[in-house]
């Protein structure tokens, strides 16, 4: 891919998902009408695979910072995996199973971290919006371990 080119953007809906091979890539999200990086991914990280899942649009945009190289996987191709999956080897199943829990996992500890600083800053109760946004984006992008 060329550099500053997306995989997806915001709102956009996707059957892909990617696995970064190469380069990294910014994820992200319009705030208060201007867009505010969230993170970034590199090699093995896994882009989009629930919006290719579920049929969901996309919550961010994902832009390759410098040249990049991605394995493009379509929806029909993962749950071919799945359901190959069913019958012999579990491990594409449980591999994808277990990157959910990660993540998962981190998404409630970063919900837990923003909601102890929404308390205890002067505007008591209310989550930053860039705290949220870093919360609601992270189904998209599962960083590698």
């Amino acid at each position: 891919m060329p550099a500053l080119s997306f995989l997806c953007q915001e709102g956009q809906i996707t059957d892909l998902c990617f696995v970064v091979t190469a380069g990294s890539f910014e994820i992200a999200k319009i705030i208060d009408g201007r867009s505010c990086t969230l993170d970034t991914s590199g090699p093995g990280s896994i882009l989009a695979l629930m919006p290719a899942l579920d049929g969901a649009p996309c919550s961010v945009s994902m832009r390759a910072l410098a040249e990049a190289t991605v394995v493009e996987i379509t929806r029909a191709t993962l749950l071919d995996l799945v359901n190959a999956a069913k019958t012999s080897d579990t491990t594409v199943v449980h591999d994808l199973a277990l990157a959910g829990i990660r993540r998962l996992r981190q998404s409630t500890e970063d919900l837990g971290r923003a909601l102890y600083r929404a308390l205890q800053s002067d505007r008591s109760g209310h989550i930053s919006p860039l705290d949220f946004a870093k919360i609601q984006s992270a189904t998209h992008a599962w960083q590698a371990p």
